[in-house]
């Protein structure tokens, strides 16, 4: 394994606070980080550690031979073009199973617990852990997701964003209290 601690990325499917079941069925957290195109000096980070982990005899070793593997820098453009917030953009998908829950923290370094506070659509930083696997047939180098660090807030990238301008005062004082 070996451990990467990702720049800015913006949250997408996060399902950090509890498992969510994935589509093989298994209970899973789980989040996509977004990279934008231009961040080249974060991508080159990336490329150099999985390049890195491509030439390790043991990690060879499990992948086995020839080059068709996959790996977790996924390109936005061609693989969610049906999706905005993935538009210019790569992005890595990182899981860990129920009995390893991410640590969650603020800038501050301080856990969080509310999950209303990270969210799809945040900025953050995450450490992850790079490993390969050759399992059914599928064979890559795999993510797991360690911990999160929110950064700051964003546009929320799924829900409605509901605020108190969105509720009408013209119930309140009519006598509509009664009828509860």
């Amino acid at each position: 394994m070996a451990k990467f601690t990702t720049g800015a990325c913006r949250l997408s499917y996060a399902h950090i606070f509890q498992p969510h079941e994935d589509l093989n069925g298994e209970l899973k957290y789980s989040a996509s980080l977004i990279i934008p195109k231009s961040d080249e000096a974060q991508v080159d980070r990336i490329k150099a550690a999985l390049d890195k982990m491509l030439k390790d005899p043991d990690v060879r070793r499990v992948l086995g031979k020839g080059e068709n593997y996959r790996l977790p820098l996924r390109d936005g453009d061609l693989e969610r073009s049906n999706d905005a917030a993935y538009e210019k953009s790569w992005y890595i998908n990182a899981k860990s199973n129920p009995d390893h829950k991410p640590l969650v923290v603020g800038r501050d370094r301080q856990e969080i617990v509310d999950p209303n506070e990270v969210y799809s659509g945040c900025y953050v930083q995450a450490v992850l852990s790079f490993y390969p696997y050759n399992k059914g047939g599928n064979r890559g180098i795999g993510v797991s997701l360690a911990a999160i660090r929110k950064l700051k807030d964003g546009k929320p990238l799924s829900g409605t964003v509901v605020t108190d301008s969105d509720f009408d005062d013209s119930l309140v004082g009519t006598g509509m209290e009664d009828f509860f």
